[in-house]
């Protein structure tokens, strides 16, 4: 049996693993590289450490040293601190852009904001021994139990189940950082994201428990790699073979051309500090016009077609531009001069709220809607989820005052309300675009409901990194995105205030790379239409809860059979 003595070594292994699994983030820098083809072995290191924690230490004292077993508790402990400290090493590398709005846009100075990220990092770090809970588990178990077996399939879809069950902060997942890998991503269409993090999961934990019983069975490791083979075969197949039939289908589908305007209004006037834009302005209307004319006129000198779509992305309009009648009129002069729709966000709320409670206390909402060529405005589609800490308060709808609080500290933090339709919008007489106000699309479950109930043709994200400032979160955030076009077959265009500005097809193949942040940008994108209805669109998660409950439930009987099998 492989064996790890020092303890040293062990800290190396969860070190080692939390990197491997921040190289499946996008971004600019080491280890933050976009690499998602390391995500299934990367957690080989922290489960063979997890494995090998010692049962027994020794106790020095005037006599002879002797030694005595760890028990159940001291070694669950150890695997909680295991899985803390892997957290808090992925923590740190791939959400290092947290503490960019820390400095930015507080008066805190940078030599408090890190610590304080720190902090931060510490406490978020949490959730990793929350999910992993059924490994920490099986540690206690087996450490009272050391013959008992537990199937490994089961326990990797147990901790599936609560990464479903309890999503992080930005809605990543293990199987979510494989984005790169566009043919295993697309058993997404089946199963959505989080069937992919079961695969890695698995993966990683069969093969770490094959290398620790390697010298008691040599070829117990051959069988491992084998069988993950044939399953990680299966899937890149089924991938394979899904583009092979897209790319017959869209060469015949029919486009949609949407133009984009990312006008870089990067709010100096509340930033602590000047932010590193190399052309930034001011919330601007006219210049907003400006850059809607030049988009459509880059699309109508590339080949005569004329924008079915033009997106203003979150935060382009002022705050009161639903109430500003002279700006509402000059973006209706634009549409009926252009004869192209315009998709905006903009901040509402209902001028009754503002006579009966002043502007200050009214509710107010994240609304997008279509100004259309001929003057008339379709209806408003409304958030769904706030950004936390920016415009809501985690636990504030049941303890109002930790919002209210928070908002002194933070005078840039605000309140929304949330949403609940799911209609899709008409731009043309048969097609509808969903809009997906920023983190509106972490939920799988919306832009789902958009494509199967709200007749959505197309995805767009309208989003505002400014507050990220030039880091990796924009990229972050554009993976998933590219999971919600797998899961529902959409064509999605991402369209953000400071970049980065992308598009996907149907199938999560990325159509338009990333505009440089911080910078002014316009142009076109045609996007694949598709009406298919996939499987995860029909079922959602349920499918993988029914796995996953059935996997607990496995578990307990594969418990009581080896405790009574013990008992004879």
């Amino acid at each position: 049996m492989v064996t790890i003595k020092s303890r040293i070594l062990k800290y190396i292994g969860f070190i080692l693993s939390g990197i491997l699994v921040s190289m499946g983030f996008p971004g600019y820098q080491f280890p933050t590289l976009g690499y998602g083809i390391v995500l299934p072995f990367s957690l080989i290191p922290l489960f063979i450490a997890i494995e090998t924690l010692p049962k027994i230490h020794a106790i020095h004292s005037n006599l002879k040293e002797h030694y005595t077993s760890f028990s159940p508790n001291q070694r669950a402990f150890q695997t909680f601190i295991a899985f803390w400290i892997f957290g808090f090493v992925i923590q740190i590398f791939a959400f290092f852009w947290i503490s960019k709005p820390i400095i930015y846009f507080s008066s805190l100075k940078p030599y408090i904001a890190y610590p304080m990220y720190v902090g931060i990092s510490i406490l978020t770090s949490l959730y990793f021994p929350f999910i992993f809970s059924p490994i920490i588990f099986k540690t206690w178990y087996s450490t009272r139990h050391p013959n008992k077996k537990f199937p490994l399939a089961a326990l990797a879809m147990c901790v599936v189940l609560l990464e479903i069950a309890a999503p992080r902060f930005f809605n990543w997942t293990f199987g979510s950082l494989m984005h790169s890998e566009i043919y295993i991503s697309q058993i997404a269409s089946i199963f959505g994201f989080n069937i992919i993090s079961f695969f890695i999961i698995f993966t990683s934990l069969s093969l770490a428990k094959s290398i620790v019983e390697f010298s008691k069975n040599k070829g117990s490791l051959f069988v491992t790699i084998l069988i993950n083979l044939f399953l990680w075969g299966i899937i890149f197949t089924f991938g394979y073979y899904r583009l092979q039939f897209a790319d017959t289908i869209i060469q015949n589908s029919k486009t949609t051309r949407v133009a984009y305007v990312q006008p870089n209004f990067t709010f100096n006037s509340i930033a602590s500090m000047t932010l590193p834009s190399e052309d930034s302005q001011r919330q601007n209307l006219t210049r907003l016009i400006e850059m809607s004319y030049e988009a459509i006129h880059k699309a109508l000198n590339a080949d005569g077609r004329k924008p079915d779509l033009l997106v203003w992305p979150e935060s382009a309009t002022q705050s009161f531009f639903m109430l500003d009648e002279r700006d509402l009129k000059a973006v209706k002069i634009l549409t009926a001069a252009t004869q192209v729709p315009i998709l905006i966000q903009a901040t509402k709320w209902n001028l009754s709220d503002i006579q009966t409670m002043g502007i200050e206390k009214a509710p107010v909402w994240s609304a997008s809607f279509l100004i259309r060529p001929d003057g008339s405005k379709s209806k408003d589609y409304e958030k769904w989820i706030p950004m936390p800490f920016g415009e809501s308060f985690p636990l504030e709808s049941y303890f109002p005052i930790l919002g209210e609080t928070y908002r002194k500290v933070f005078e840039n933090a605000s309140k929304l309300e949330i949403g609940k339709s799911y209609d899709a919008l008409a731009y043309t007489e048969k097609e509808f675009v969903a809009p997906l106000i920023c983190f509106d699309s972490i939920n799988p479950e919306l832009p789902r409901l958009e494509a199967t109930k709200g007749k959505a043709s197309i995805f767009v994200n309208q989003a505002n990194f400014v507050w990220m400032v030039n880091s990796n979160a924009g990229l972050e955030f554009s993976i998933l995105n590219q999971f919600r076009t797998i899961e529902n077959s959409r064509g999605l265009v991402m369209v953000s205030n400071t970049g980065p500005t992308m598009a996907f097809d149907p199938y999560g193949r990325t159509i338009m790379q990333p505009t440089k942040l911080l910078t002014q940008s316009t142009g076109y994108i045609d996007v694949p239409l598709s009406n298919e209805t996939t499987i995860y669109s029909m079922f959602s998660n349920w499918p993988l809860i029914i796995l996953g409950l059935l996997s607990t439930l496995w578990l307990f009987i594969s418990m009581k059979k080896n405790t009574n099998e013990h008992k004879r």
